[in-house]
């Protein structure tokens, strides 16, 4: 049931990319209401669901996810992140023109990487091809990151919450821990932001039901 006044978000019924807009919303202590399409039966998938809707919305560029605050209307999941930092939570985008430069830029490397990392997925089924694509993007992260708690500053900035949910992924297809050997202060940093009393709060609540992360076409989910 929707509520007045509240955010509105849709997506997939699959983690995605909308889990790394849940981790923002709840960091936040946004209260949102959230559609999840089905993407239909086995074997063609057809997303009749959000098809049947997409151009019904008012959306301007339809596409999922997509957010609904009153009368304004977005999509794109980055700039979806960066819109509910900036309106309730701005110093998850920084605080001095340096580190907004920083973090705008450690989520465009972070998107990059999402993209190498979740592709392969998609296209074959060998998860060490997946872990390989990640440890080649991880290796900058991870020496950016160095023995910091956080990657700006002593708090959490967008750029953990966007990038926590990408370490499950590659954990959960990790195996054989081949990955959380070479990146211990990657991982360390997912418990870390895991462990804060928000995200913690929502792993225990209705609003983080159990999904894959992949549409069901994947050739690797978890």
């Amino acid at each position: 049931m929707e509520s007045e006044g509240k955010i509105k978000l849709g997506y997939w019924k699959i983690r995605g990319l909308f889990r790394h807009i849940q981790y923002v919303l709840e960091y936040c202590g946004v209260e949102y209401d959230t559609k999840y399409y089905e993407a239909g039966s086995a074997p063609d998938y057809s997303g009749k669901d959000w098809f049947d809707e997409k151009f019904n919305l008012g959306l301007d560029f339809p596409n999922l996810p997509y957010l609904v605050d009153g009368d304004f209307k977005m999509t794109e999941t980055v700039p979806i992140m960066f819109y509910i930092a900036e309106k309730y939570k701005p110093e998850l985008i920084g605080e001095t023109a340096k580190d907004k430069g920083t973090i705008k830029m450690l989520m465009n490397i972070i998107q990059e990487a999402k993209t190498k990392i979740t592709g392969p997925c998609y296209s074959q089924d060998d998860k060490s091809v997946v872990i390989e694509a990640a440890e080649k993007s991880f290796e900058p992260i991870s020496k950016f990151l160095g023995d910091k708690d956080f990657f700006v500053g002593d708090k959490p900035t967008l750029p953990d919450l966007y990038i926590t949910e990408l370490i499950a992924l590659v954990l959960a297809l990790d195996t054989e821990k081949v990955f959380a050997e070479k990146f211990p202060n990657i991982v360390a940093l997912q418990k870390r932001v895991d462990a804060l009393p928000e995200i913690k709060a929502f792993f225990e609540s209705d609003r983080c039901p159990d999904m894959t992360f992949n549409y069901p076409i994947a050739k690797l989910n978890a």
